[in-house]
């Protein structure tokens, strides 16, 4: 496990890019696995249902189309600045979009989980979607995620929820970024170390991209 401070920037410098700091810190992590491992990762935000008479949470799900197509725009090596941060603000506008829809009580995985549990309590047959391949791995969530905002500077700390996968917690403050990212020892695939290098690389790439742009349409 490693708690670090990201001291480059905070949520300050991303609003000002007219940006959702969280949505752009999960597209960073995106970014950081896809830069480890080559592949998209599944990837689990949580999501307060506190609006609702006994709310729990639901699942953003960051993994998109748009956060792969933006991980393969800032590796590729040939894509022009302008192409990286079209797919940036694609992927942050997807992610924003669709963590909007999960606090209003529209997520899909809640849902799910509901049906699946009648069924079991009543006896009945395990819908063959819950066994489906797609599924099962599209819920192996290899990228664990919670925001934690405070004041203090201090940031909470959890486990992964998969054994070849990473707990990841923040705290997004004014001027930096508190992380706490959690890997197993047993799985010689993770690296908590790596994973935080990797990180750090992201966000400033992502920063510098969306700094470029900005500055270019004030040209």
């Amino acid at each position: 496990m490693y708690c670090s401070t990201f001291p480059a920037f905070g949520k300050d410098v991303l609003k000002s890019f007219k940006v959702s700091p969280d949505s752009f810190i999960q597209m960073a992590l995106q970014l950081a696995f896809y830069r480890l491992h080559k592949t998209p990762g599944a990837h689990y935000e949580s999501a307060g249902l506190r609006k609702f008479i006994h709310g729990r949470t639901e699942t953003i799900r960051s993994c998109s189309q748009e956060s792969v197509d933006f991980a393969m725009k800032m590796l590729s090596g040939t894509a022009t600045n302008e192409e990286k941060y079209r797919a940036l603000l694609a992927a942050i506008d997807y992610h924003k979009n669709y963590a909007i829809e999960c606090v209003n009580g529209h997520g899909v995985d809640r849902h799910l989980l509901g049906l699946k549990l009648i069924a079991i309590e009543n006896g009945l047959e395990v819908p063959a979607l819950f066994k489906d391949p797609a599924y099962i791995r599209s819920t192996h969530f290899r990228i664990s995620t919670s925001q934690v905002p405070m004041r203090s500077d201090g940031v909470l700390s959890f486990g992964p929820v998969v054994p070849d996968g990473y707990g990841i917690c923040y705290n997004p403050r004014n001027l930096n970024i508190n992380f706490s990212i959690s890997a197993f020892r047993s799985d010689p695939k993770t690296s908590a170390k790596k994973f935080q290098e990797a990180l750090y690389k992201s966000l400033q790439d992502m920063h510098d991209v969306a700094a470029r742009a900005q500055l270019k349409s004030k040209l």
